[in-house]
């Protein structure tokens, strides 16, 4: 993928609730994640992608839902709610435009420039922000790889008929 017209990452915000510090010891909800869309604009293509992480903490209401579907099957569902404090919420976003070179190609450029974006993540909370986040994140990104999120960005291309390979 040629990557051109790259604008800075942007933090958009950055909530850290030290009043929470103990508590997020004992009891926490953490998710993180980004959101890759695609778009048209004057003839180009262009990417938006959106970071976030959100830490509650507080109680988390869970309930599991097992159904009888048949002889020998079953249906599981979980839901949880998560606390309702706010510990961090951290939100940043970038675009850039892009040309299509091939999936494998492609798929490489993506997942390096995540890494980058990860990165600079990683060096927001090491200068300026909750320094213990860090650890967390990285084992996120050992179940929610930095190249699915790559694989997950070029289906949504697809599915908006902006890649051809």
């Amino acid at each position: 993928m040629k990557i051109f017209n790259v604008q800075p990452i942007t933090i958009n915000e950055y909530i850290y609730n030290d009043e929470y510090l103990e508590e997020s010891k004992r009891s926490r909800s953490y998710s993180s994640g980004f959101d890759i869309t695609g778009d048209k604009v004057n003839g180009l293509n262009t990417l938006y992608i959106n970071f976030d992480i959100l830490f509650h903490v507080g109680t988390t209401n869970e309930q599991t839902v097992v159904t009888h579907t048949g002889p020998g099957k079953y249906e599981i569902a979980s839901s949880f709610e998560a606390g309702e404090d706010v510990f961090i919420s951290y939100k940043s976003s970038c675009q850039f435009n892009f040309e299509s070179e091939g999936f494998d190609s492609d798929l490489a450029s993506l997942t390096d420039f995540l890494t980058d974006y990860q990165a600079h993540t990683k060096l927001f909370f090491n200068q300026y922000g909750y320094k213990p986040l860090i650890p967390i994140e990285e084992e996120t990104r050992l179940f929610q790889t930095l190249i699915a999120d790559a694989e997950l960005a070029i289906e949504n291309l697809r599915a908006n008929n902006m890649y051809k390979f």
